[in-house]
């Protein structure tokens, strides 16, 4: 525990005791300043990584949304036209419109298995945020109709 000095103490101190007594040296505020920058450089860090994944996970989200409201889209229209929902690699946005600066790319196949089943695969690729590319079958889902006989 350190002693605290009284005035008169102080005064009949030698010039070496009162400089140690002063206050905090320069090495101490150095040393505090390392510490406090260490781990400001760690949270930084963290929340620019926490950052990329919410934002993978986001872009996930909408691109399984965007291949649910073409499924939704596909129940609406009679059996026999279901071929012309066919479509190759059409940009899109996050709400679905086409848009050449799409971050989304949408490709929906129809396959005729017999007369009264085809077979309907949505596939919604995602640009990459950091090459602005597009991964390949990101998200996808399939499902089979049939005709109401």
């Amino acid at each position: 525990m350190k002693r605290v000095h009284t005035t008169e103490e102080a005064a009949a101190m030698p010039a070496a005791a009162k400089q140690r007594c002063a206050g905090t040296s320069i090495i101490e505020v150095m040393i505090a300043l390392v510490v406090f920058a260490t781990f400001a450089v760690g949270t930084c860090k963290l929340l620019i990584s926490q950052r990329k994944v919410l934002d993978m996970a986001r872009d996930h989200y909408v691109a399984a949304n965007l291949a649910k409201s073409r499924m939704e889209l596909a129940r609406t229209f009679e059996f026999e036209q279901l071929p012309e929902l066919a479509e190759e690699k059409i940009l899109l946005d996050e709400s679905g419109i086409p848009n050449v600066h799409g971050n989304y790319r949408r490709t929906t196949k129809i396959t005729n298995l017999s007369s009264n089943l085809y077979e309907m695969a949505i596939i919604v690729d995602i640009k990459n945020r950091r090459t602005l590319e597009f991964a390949p079958a990101e998200q996808t889902i399939n499902t089979y109709v049939s005709k109401h006989l």
